[in-house]
């Protein structure tokens, strides 16, 4: 295949894959990186895992051009979208701090302002900088601290803490990735002569992006209706 080819694929793929991924909500994209996870679970055994796997690597290996312009696509988009996973991300956290309260929702931070305030008495005091009872009154309360703060992070409740977007970047490639297999897999339908044998190994992709519709019931806990923002 050429270069122009090769270029043309490729926008052919960024284009079906932009108007796909561009309109996913949160609660898509949060079930489409949770699928991943459930789909493992739901799996009978390793081998069933395993051969799901070499049905997808198979179709690769029988048109690796369509699948290289995909994970050219997914490179660059996911990360031109981060901005929008980042800002998901914060609203997740938001949706969590309003789950568990305002003390869980700072227990890092606590937790950090003490580990600080540790540190700088203990840098000063062999200076001599600070007086030993200041010394002995700042380290009570940094200790105090760091205990608050441990103690209110295993208080949290809120799966949301380590939901899908507490790692943006992974979630902006997943998402991105099963988008732009989709779309590859969606123009080999129409453009190869022997795709009809190829049939099984095309399900297993487009079934894996059709899990944005649905949520799974191993996530049924994490709720992302919550948050706010929605668009690219």
């Amino acid at each position: 295949m050429s270069s122009a080819s090769r270029q043309e694929l490729e926008d052919q793929i960024r284009r079906r894959t932009q108007a796909a991924a561009r309109l996913l909500t949160p609660v898509q994209a949060a079930n489409l990186v949770n699928g991943v996870a459930a789909a493992e679970r739901e799996a009978e055994s390793w081998e069933e895992i395993k051969a799901s796997e070499q049905l997808e690597r198979d179709l690769h290996e029988r048109y690796p051009e369509y699948f290289e312009a995909a994970e050219a696509v997914r490179d660059g988009e996911a990360r031109a979208d981060l901005p929008r996973f980042r800002a998901w991300g914060r609203e997740q956290r938001r949706l969590a701090r309003e789950a568990d309260g305002w003390l869980a929702g700072n227990a890092a931070r606590i937790r950090t302002i003490g580990g600080v305030l540790l540190g700088a008495a203990l840098l000063a005091k062999p200076f001599d900088l600070i007086s030993s009872e200041v010394f002995g009154a700042a380290a009570a309360v940094a200790a105090a601290l760091l205990v608050l703060g441990t103690q209110l992070l295993k208080k949290r409740r809120s799966p949301l803490w380590n939901g899908v977007f507490a790692d943006p970047k992974m979630a902006s490639a997943y998402v991105w990735g099963c988008a732009s297999r989709a779309a590859a897999t969606a123009l080999i339908r129409t453009r190869e002569p022997d795709a009809g044998a190829w049939e099984t190994n095309m399900l297993q992709i487009e079934a894996m992006w059709d899990r944005r519709t649905c949520r799974s019931e191993l996530f049924a806990e994490e709720d992302y209706s919550g948050i706010r923002y929605t668009s690219a």
